[in-house]
């Protein structure tokens, strides 16, 4: 049975996870909603219930930054994990809205 209080939209988006016992670790997104993001790694092995920081490629004002989120993992599978969102920023709302409204669209 899902859980999810939000829909998921698939797209593959280039983020950096900050994980204070590995460091950055650079993955891609499978889908992202604003409540998480299933995160396709290879090798890497976080456990469950560990908490790291999303970094999201933010395009605003024709610059690029970084949008971070706090997340912790809450499953786990081959393809990846699955992270759930525990703290951000409002402009980190309007940039994960704006990631997903143009997913297909644009390459971030």
């Amino acid at each position: 049975m899902e859980h999810r209080w939000n829909l998921r939209t698939p797209v593959e988006v280039s983020v950096t996870l900050n994980y204070s016992k590995l460091g950055l670790i650079s993955a891609k997104t499978r889908d992202l909603s604003l409540g998480g993001a299933f995160i396709k790694t290879d090798s890497v092995d976080l456990g469950k219930h560990v908490m790291l920081e999303v970094m999201f490629p933010s395009k605003r004002d024709g610059a690029q930054d970084l949008v971070n989120v706090s997340g912790t993992v809450v499953r786990k599978d081959n393809g990846g994990m699955a992270i759930q969102f525990t703290d951000f920023e409002p402009q980190s709302i309007a940039t994960l809205t704006g990631i997903m409204s143009n997913a297909g669209a644009t390459t971030y």
